[in-house]
């Protein structure tokens, strides 16, 4: 049955975007259809992270504008996703009605497996309609006190609302940054489990300057691991991980001893 995931958080900066691109590659390449939506209306850059220009293309404003069908502007990203990109211009946002956003979604989600919405921050009316849009919620927190604490906002209203929350996302976690608040610290606050955390890694920056994602241009870095086991765990399958050539030629040798 098709899903719709909305990626969302309270807080911006968390890396909701970097989340969003890097489940759409893994998903597709497991074999699963996707779209992945740019929702966040006022800040829309999906396409930065992704290496497409919505330049001269139509987009979600478009779409919102009741202008055009939804599929016009739906593109076939090169690493095999499609894509469903935000306007670049403020001009852009003129006449949107983001209210008319489920009404969309749903016209395009019997065509894909599962529909990825990069959300907006916050729980105004732009976050709150891409939210109520979606069959689920995937939370994504800093292992920070104040970014989970802002997140338990949206588990309040995910459960006001009857709106199940798959599970939480520990991003950019660094050796020194889980002193004073500790993995089962965030599962307890929030009464949600930690799927996957996400290291800070520089290849994750490199990533997103270079406009690729990561598990597509570092697939060996800690950071693309994390991102390939979240999507396995989305879908239910066991994580298998991927042997170098080296690593295949070294257990090779070990066997035929």
């Amino acid at each position: 049955m098709p899903r719709t995931i909305c990626v969302a958080s309270v807080k911006g900066g968390v890396g909701k975007t970097t989340t969003v691109s890097n489940l759409s590659t893994s998903l597709s390449k497991m074999g699963y259809k996707i779209l992945a939506i740019d929702a966040n209306i006022t800040g829309a850059n999906l396409g930065l992270h992704l290496g497409t220009s919505s330049k001269n293309i139509l987009t979600i404003h478009d779409v919102l504008k009741n202008s055009i069908d939804i599929k016009e502007a739906i593109y076939k990203h090169p690493l095999g996703f499609h894509v469903l990109l935000g306007g670049i211009y403020l001009n852009d946002l003129d006449n949107v009605k983001m209210e008319l956003f489920k009404q969309k979604v749903a016209e395009v989600k019997k065509d894909y497996d599962l529909i990825l919405v990069d959300c907006a921050a916050g729980l105004g009316p732009e976050a709150l309609n891409a939210i109520n849009a979606s069959d689920e919620l995937l939370l994504v927190t800093t292992p920070e006190l104040p970014s989970v604490a802002d997140v338990y906002k949206l588990v309040e209203y995910a459960e006001n609302n009857w709106i199940p929350i798959s599970g939480v996302i520990v991003n950019k976690e660094g050796s020194d940054r889980f002193k004073d608040i500790t993995i089962q610290d965030v599962e307890e606050i929030l009464g949600k489990k930690v799927l996957q955390i996400i290291p800070r890694e520089t290849e994750v920056e490199n990533s997103i300057n270079l406009k690729k994602p990561v598990v597509n241009l570092y697939p060996n870095s800690k950071s693309s691991e994390g991102f390939q086991r979240l999507a396995c765990s989305i879908v239910g399958k066991e994580f298998e991980k991927k042997q170098s050539f080296l690593n295949k030629l070294i257990s090779s040798l070990f066997k035929k001893n």
